[in-house]
């Protein structure tokens, strides 16, 4: 899709739409105003709770019943702090969930800027990937590129966003990313890799530990013959 103009909180909100999301699970804060106005155009559910610790409670659990990424989004400051133990939660369950954290404004990070934590050491242990938005351009690239490795790395991600990128008008790309097969993986994927099978002048066969611990090698013996 060709790059169109757009407020970064748009850009935001259309890779929501983009990667699938239909529900969010989060309390009204200033930081992000902007694009909560955005959720009933664009058919997102806004899900409120009573603590930002629920919001990514139920996050999780809703990704761990679809297997798909599930978000949610707090107010900067002690409101992203209460989502540390859930998100810890959720990456022991290998949970893809996306955390949407605003910080203070760009200008005030390290200064004492309103409502100010340094938020990315919070999660750092607990996540699979985690990136600060460093230019309001950049909104729609790395919110999906945390969409990309909450479910590639099977856990979650979490977005820093400092309030103020979330205005102004830039030019973005919205498209979604892969999709992953888990398990045997789709009737699709199984087809394309019996073709390759099929037609390759050398197959390989790299037989790891699951094979003799799935009691398999009759299987991968025939496979191979």
């Amino acid at each position: 899709m060709a790059k169109q103009k757009m407020t970064p909180s748009e850009a935001l909100v259309e890779t929501l739409v983009a990667e699938g999301v239909e529900n969010v699970f989060v309390i009204v804060g200033s930081a992000y105003m902007d694009a909560l106005d955005l959720f009933p155009a664009a058919g997102i559910r806004f899900i409120p709770v009573a603590h930002e610790q629920a919001a990514c409670h139920a996050a999780d659990a809703l990704a761990r019943i679809t297997g798909k990424p599930q978000v949610c989004i707090a107010q900067n400051g002690p409101g992203a702090a209460n989502f540390v133990s859930a998100l810890t939660a959720a990456f022991w369950a290998h949970s893809p969930v996306v955390a949407i954290a605003p910080e203070t404004g760009s200008m005030g990070i390290g200064t004492g800027g309103f409502q100010e934590l340094d938020q990315m050491p919070m999660f750092e242990k607990q996540t699979v990937y985690q990136v600060r938005v460093n230019r309001p351009e950049r909104m729609a690239e790395l919110a999906r590129r945390c969409f990309y490795m909450a479910k590639i790395e099977n856990g979650p991600a979490h977005l820093n966003i400092p309030r103020d990128y979330f205005y102004g008008i830039c030019e973005d790309e919205i498209y979604p990313t892969m999709t992953i097969s888990r398990g045997p993986g789709s009737e699709t994927a199984l087809k394309q890799a019996a073709k390759l099978l099929t037609e390759a002048r050398y197959p390989v066969i790299l037989a790891g530990g699951g094979v003799s611990q799935g009691n398999a090698l009759e299987e991968v013996k025939a496979l191979a013959q």
